[in-house]
């Protein structure tokens, strides 16, 4: 059985016919990370893949990103609770993580752990549903949000706070950053 498929290439558009085999196959061997097969295989990415011959590429498919921080943002005012990742209350990794399993991406629940595997990026190339880290104490990586862009992110901040949007201009996140990750 043959479909088709149209790929957005660089602002060009290609029509190829592939078999449903080949069709995954192509994609699980272009497409630049784990994430992205996930993200094929569940149906989130449809009709527009963003894939390159380079590893250094992220996701930047807008929509997905914009989903990711719209589905964060319906969070805003939930409880911080420690060790927790569910509608009930958050901490901080388990904000991201709860946000992102969401879109089928099964992530840690450890800020440090996250930055970890995440994908590092320059702070003039983060885009929104980037991750952004902190070291707020010891010598690891100790809290995490969602970038959203234009210099604002949104966390679970800590007990007693509720999740809520803060800017990274502020004195106490800016002396706290450590940089930005990607795992899309």
């Amino acid at each position: 059985m043959y479909k088709s498929l149209i790929i957005f290439l660089f602002g060009g558009i290609t029509s190829v016919l592939w078999s449903q085999e080949n069709l995954h196959t192509y994609f699980e061997k272009k497409l630049v990370s784990d994430a992205h097969v996930l993200l094929f295989r569940n149906g989130i990415i449809t009709r527009e893949y963003v894939y390159s011959d380079s590893t250094d590429t992220v996701i930047n498919d807008k929509r997905i990103r914009t989903s990711i921080i719209n589905n964060a943002l319906n969070y805003i005012g939930v409880n911080y609770r420690y060790g927790q990742s569910s509608e009930r209350g958050f901490d901080c990794s388990g904000f991201v993580k709860f946000v992102f399993r969401n879109f089928g991406l099964v992530l840690p629940h450890s800020s440090n752990t996250l930055y970890k595997i995440s994908k590092h990026i320059e702070t003039t190339k983060a885009q929104s549903g980037d991750l952004v880290f902190f070291i707020t104490r010891g010598k690891e990586v100790s809290h995490v949000g969602i970038y959203l862009g234009n210099n604002q992110f949104i966390h679970s901040p800590g007990r007693g706070r509720t999740v809520s949007i803060d800017s990274l201009n502020a004195y106490y996140y800016k002396r706290h950053l450590i940089g930005f990750g990607s795992v899309l």
